[in-house]
């Protein structure tokens, strides 16, 4: 029996990701299937700035979610169950 791995899983959903961003980029143009593009934003609008007084720090945390995205991280799933 395998033993499966999570970081294994981790690059499987990563890179169909990636994939699928990818994807939905290249349908975004095409008018039947540029409903896979559609994304929301998560996330700070404004960056937060830290001053340590030696140290500055900007920190700006966005999530992008794409239906296309999705899709390729569940490929991706489905690829690692099968592997």
């Amino acid at each position: 029996m395998k033993t499966k791995n999570f970081w294994v899983l981790l690059l499987c959903m990563l890179a169909g990701l990636t994939v699928g961003y990818f994807i939905g980029d290249l349908c975004g143009d095409v008018p039947v299937l540029s409903f896979l593009n559609y994304s929301q934003v998560f996330g700070l609008e404004q960056p937060v700035s830290l001053d340590f007084g030696v140290l500055i720090a900007v920190v700006k945390l966005q999530i992008k979610i794409s239906l296309a995205g999705v899709i390729g991280m569940v490929s991706g799933v489905i690829i690692y169950k099968k592997l």
